[in-house]
């Protein structure tokens, strides 16, 4: 089948091929969206493809990138898979594009609400989170100075909501950090329901027909100070609604893969299901689902607890001072059936409704009041409930009598049916009040919510959250939030154990002038081989840690918090065109560390193929080119005449480090100037096709370095 969209011959002959960088790491571009063609079509929107000259093209794309018009680059996007060490992902991670304004709530469940399998919301702004994730400082006590991360630390405990992109039930997860993007840009949205959130044109979120940003979804984009956006039918999903439901465990195909083929844990399948261990044994007894591969059977060599111990069967004989020990320690508050010395007011309704229930029940002819038939299994019902008036809760005659279907029926909709039942008028407070919670087929699902408007509020300071995976979205401002990387999941994957290792050419000292560089030349060879002994040395005992660690069954949230910042990780990165120069300016540029310009050499020869028009400009305006300050400026037009017909050079005009000083720079500044204009070459990032492989050797490369024997 032949695509209808825009496609580049050179950019598919390199789609879904990998490019390896450093020892073990790999950029591939998976998918791309638009063309140089696209950023034309969107800067003039009066014609449509392929009636246009490619000189004409060049021409615009060219005018747009020297005079900074930067929103028809945004048309085009890309996605990138990549392996690099985590010391460059966290380099790498500080270009994020999508982002929230600060004063974006984030949705937390607090543990009491969910161990009473019910919610209790929590908000923190996303500014606020941030905060909490910079050490503290005692300014007063500096020698009293304990764990500066508590408060972060904290913060990743907390139980943070997130939407099951599998099943759209509410789910909770952590946040791994917290990054602050600087100013930008952001829009209002607004949706039907009165939710609205700040966030970026390239921000996602979860669509009707799955995840896209605003700019994708809608057209977004800031004309005048205006949002401009094609208005329509679009849904997204917000932070959900309680509807019935059969519980997950009642399905014996999802239990069984769950239990045997995932070989999760109990306790794991009861946290998704939101109840017990006890239920989920329940079941696979009600299913006979036995277990496989010996899964919870004794390892061989093992010696049962009770191995050479005999019992004597028959009632024992208790001395008085035995029995008084057993009543100690059983009665009171040690008992387990201690609750507290006295009935709570619930108990004590409900048992004051079971003693009146027959009467009640014979006053209604033991017939259901609803659906008028007559049941042998009747519930005695408080037709205004006692959550929402509790002083009727003893009246006989807010009492009726429902068979158990329509008794079931209405749970949860117990104010629609009052007037029905025979009751007074709902009052407005009732609905004001707190429900009762959910049952355990009560669960919260998302629900989609039309936007109603988008507005372009300004300006405004940027955040981000990066959360765990493997759904990466959260809930904010009650809206289905995505964050804009995908990164590899130790908690829920074994990590390949690649560590990354410098040649001795790359392997220098630290540079005297610059306190983020190294110096050119290599260090000398004896602190090389030193180092590389040590860090053999570190690895080895991080990596036999987290093997142990795995086989021991501990979790692997927690078995992979050792190892170093060499160890290699990888995601799935989107980012257009606009955003990707200016990451390749900075991180392609001589001054960026060696290890992350590799990564980026190989993705500016990506872009060349996606847009080679935007390529050049780019190249030659930016990434080659130089911005002039007004000192610089007034430096060099003490050098040059620039006139109608031309431009020509002073006679016997220069200036030295002084005479530049005297135009207002500083000696660096003055320095940097000389710089700037010294001769250089035009760079240009080719790929090399021959190193191109299949993502196959990557697999299985990283497959093999996964410790042990493990699923």
């Amino acid at each position: 089948m032949e695509t209808k969209r825009t496609v580049v011959p050179a950019a598919e002959e390199i789609l879904g091929g990998y490019f390896p960088v450093l020892d073990h790491g790999f950029v591939s571009l998976i998918d791309y969206m638009g063309t140089d063609e696209s950023i034309e079509q969107a800067a003039r929107v009066s014609y449509g493809f392929g009636t246009r000259k490619t000189s004409q093209t060049r021409g615009l794309v060219r005018y747009l990138r020297r005079h900074r018009h930067t929103t028809p680059s945004e048309m085009v996007e890309l996605k990138f898979h990549c392996a690099m060490p985590m010391f460059v992902a966290r380099q790498w991670i500080r270009h994020r594009t999508a982002c929230l304004a600060g004063d974006t709530e984030v949705y937390f469940d607090l543990p009491g609400g969910i161990e009473r399998r019910g919610n209790q919301l929590y908000k923190l702004t996303i500014e606020d989170l941030w905060r909490r994730f910079q050490p503290t400082r005692n300014r007063t006590r500096p020698d009293k100075q304990k764990d500066p991360w508590f408060r972060r630390d904290r913060v990743r405990k907390m139980h943070l909501r997130q939407a099951n992109e599998d099943t759209l039930r509410i789910q909770h997860t952590r946040v791994v950090d917290v990054y602050r993007n600087g100013p930008k840009p952001v829009f209002r949205v607004v949706l039907a329901d009165g939710k609205a959130i700040k966030a970026t044109a390239d921000h996602k979120f979860l669509f009707a027909d799955g995840w896209g940003t605003l700019r994708q979804k809608t057209g977004l984009e800031e004309r005048a100070g205006l949002a401009v956006w094609n208005r329509g039918d679009h849904f997204v999903h917000v932070n959900g609604m309680v509807c019935e439901d059969p519980a997950l465990y009642t399905s014996k195909e999802w239990l069984d893969y769950e239990y045997n083929i995932k070989r999760r844990p109990l306790a794991d399948i009861a946290e998704d299901c939101g109840c017990s261990t006890h239920t989920i044994r329940k079941w696979l007894r009600r299913f006979d689902i036995q277990a496989r591969d010996n899964r919870g059977a004794f390892e061989q060599g093992s010696v049962p607890w009770n191995r050479g111990k005999t019992y004597r069967s028959g009632p024992r004989d208790l001395t008085d001072d035995h029995l008084a020990t057993i009543r100690r320690t059983r009665s009171g508050s040690a008992s387990n059936f201690w609750k507290g010395g006295m009935s709570t007011n619930r108990d004590s309704i409900g048992r004051w409704t079971t003693q009146v229930a027959a009467k009640i029940h014979a006053r209604n002819l033991w017939t259901c009041q609803l659906c008028d038939e007559r049941s042998g299994e009747l519930h005695c019902h408080h037709i205004v409930p006692v959550w929402a008036d509790p002083a009727s809760a003893r009246d006989e005659a807010n009492l009726t009598s429902l068979c158990s279907p329509c008794h079931h029926s209405i749970h949860g909709k117990e104010l629609d049916y009052v007037e029905r039942l025979g009751g007074p008028p709902v009052r407005t407070e009732w609905s004001e009040r707190k429900r009762p919670k959910r049952g355990w087929n009560k669960l919260e699902k998302t629900r989609l919510v039309r936007i109603e408007r988008i507005e372009y509020v300004g300006v405004e300071d940027t955040y981000d959250l990066e959360v765990e995976g493997p759904h990466h979205n959260f809930v904010a401002n009650g809206i289905i939030t995505h964050n804009s990387v995908n990164e590899y999941s130790a908690r829920y994957s074994l990590m390949p154990l690649l560590f990354y290792k410098p040649d001795y050419d790359d392997f220098a000292i630290q540079s005297a002038s610059n306190r983020q560089g190294r110096e050119g030349d290599s260090a000398p060879r004896e602190i090389y081989e030193e180092a590389v002994r040590r860090w053999e040395e570190v690895r080895s005992l991080s990596s036999d840690t987290y093997g142990w660690l795995v086989e021991e069954d501990v979790a692997r949230e927690l078995a992979r918090i050792d190892l170093p910042l060499s160890t290699y990780t990888q995601w799935y990165w989107k980012i257009d065109l606009h955003n990707l120069f200016h990451f390749l300016s900075l991180r392609a540029d001589s001054h960026a560390q060696w290890e992350i310009q590799e990564f980026a050499k190989v993705m500016a020869g990506m872009m060349k193929r996606v847009a080679p028009l935007s390529y050049e400009a780019w190249l030659d305006y930016e990434f080659a080119g130089e911005h002039m300050s007004h000192g610089e400026l007034v430096a060099l037009r003490a050098l040059v005449d620039a006139g109608e017909d031309g431009v020509r050079a002073r006679d016997g005009v220069s200036l030295d480090i002084e005479a530049l000083k005297g135009t207002g720079l500083s000696k660096r500044e003055a320095l940097e100037l000389i710089e700037k204009l010294r001769p250089a070459e035009r760079p240009d990032f080719e790929l090399d096709l021959s190193r191109m492989q299949s993502p196959e050797v990557f697999q299985s490369r990283m497959q093999a370095a996964v410790p042990g024997d493990f699923e």
